[in-house]
């Protein structure tokens, strides 16, 4: 979870909870064969969150729902929708419940944070326009002798065979990403000799210390949708924007998704703007999507470079751009989402996590 990220969840009290139980990683390290070429420290950015966290997805869901149920709300699970029609005044959204039981819901607005394979993506008529990367990717978390790297810190590995993403978790096992050759046979769920090969041919010094807690084996995309609003439906996180995992921008990008959208949402269903400033979101948003796919697919492409000739001008070029303080706080703003936040394209007022504050920014977005 990055500064930016956070920021967010500090106005919607979660921030504090979450820190409390994740991992501060504070420093990005990229090496190359075991040695380091770059290291981006995080203690100049401009946010009282000088650095990612490192916390389960499950973990943040929980405490999410937690302060969800706090304001009043409840999320309702092991619902399948299946189906959106336009209806007088909104959209019907049809589906089945887990034990087959139908269920239906009208809405003025439906969001679509439904995925890669969005039915409501489907239901407004829009491709997914990209391509696949070809090669595959390994993801675990492995408790490892040694120290790959410090507690404070993620590290991008890069090898001729490859690259790793290896950074601490809560837990205290590690969180391993790993590029994989394209014909690369992987079974759906690597065990811990192969995970212990990968990292002996990379040149990693550590070794499994047992097997996986969790691991599998996965494709990214590089995808966007044209637009991510047409009429009162609504595009939202991988149902929008698909990308490398690549410093880490998936979720925190989805997430400033929701919060932008659901401020705007909050403010034209009181009435206090006009729907057009949901036009505003579709634009802003997607440029955001946009940049991060970009920028995600240059760190792809250039982590991944196999040849020694292109693997030492790349290595040259990052020791060379790094030590100019302009292009590291622009690569720091791009890592941390800062570039991106919503917060940063708000009227300039101190942060609140009332709603009234929100309405209040959403109306001055209409005007």
């Amino acid at each position: 979870m990055q500064a930016a990220t956070i920021e967010l969840l500090e106005e919607l009290g979660a921030a504090d909870r979450l820190i409390a139980q994740g991992r501060v990683l504070d420093q990005l390290r990229f090496t190359d064969a075991g040695r380091t070429l770059v290291r981006v420290v995080f203690d100049r950015i401009a946010s009282r969150y000088r650095f990612a966290l490192a916390v389960p997805q499950s973990t943040t869901e929980r405490v999410l729902a937690e302060r969800l149920a706090e304001l009043g709300g409840t999320v309702e699970r092991e619902l399948e929708a299946e189906s959106v029609q336009a209806v007088p005044g909104g959209y019907r959204v049809g589906g089945h419940h887990a034990d087959g039981i139908p269920f239906a819901v009208t809405a003025r607005f439906v969001v679509g944070a439904d995925g890669a394979h969005s039915m409501v993506r489907s239901a407004m008529g829009l491709d997914f326009p990209g391509e696949t990367y070809q090669q595959q990717f390994l993801l675990a978390d492995i408790a490892l002798t040694g120290r790959p790297c410090a507690d404070n810190e993620a590290v991008i590995c890069t090898s001729p065979r490859g690259v790793v993403v290896v950074g601490r978790i809560p837990n205290g096992t590690y969180r391993l990403v790993a590029t994989m050759p394209p014909g690369a046979r992987i079974p759906q769920h690597p065990d811990r000799a192969q995970i212990g090969r990968l990292l002996t041919e990379r040149g990693i010094d550590a070794e499994p210390a047992a097997d996986p807690v969790w691991a599998s084996r996965f494709r990214v995309h590089h995808r966007a949708a044209a637009r991510f609003r047409r009429g009162g439906l609504l595009l939202c996180g991988d149902a929008a924007h698909i990308h490398s995992p690549a410093a880490g921008q998936g979720m925190n990008t989805g997430m400033a998704d929701a919060y932008d959208l659901a401020g705007r949402l909050a403010a034209v269903t009181s009435g206090a703007a006009d729907p057009s400033v949901l036009d505003g979101y579709d634009q802003e948003r997607r440029a955001a999507a946009t940049a991060v796919l970009a920028f995600t697919d240059r760190m792809t492409r250039v982590a991944s470079l196999r040849s020694a000739p292109a693997r030492a001008l790349r290595n040259l070029g990052l020791r060379t751009l790094t030590r100019i303080p302009a292009a590291r706080a622009a690569i720091t703003l791009q890592v941390t989402g800062l570039a991106r936040s919503p917060l940063r394209h708000r009227t300039e007022q101190p942060l609140s996590p009332t709603v009234t504050r929100r309405i209040a920014w959403a109306r001055s977005r209409s005007t």
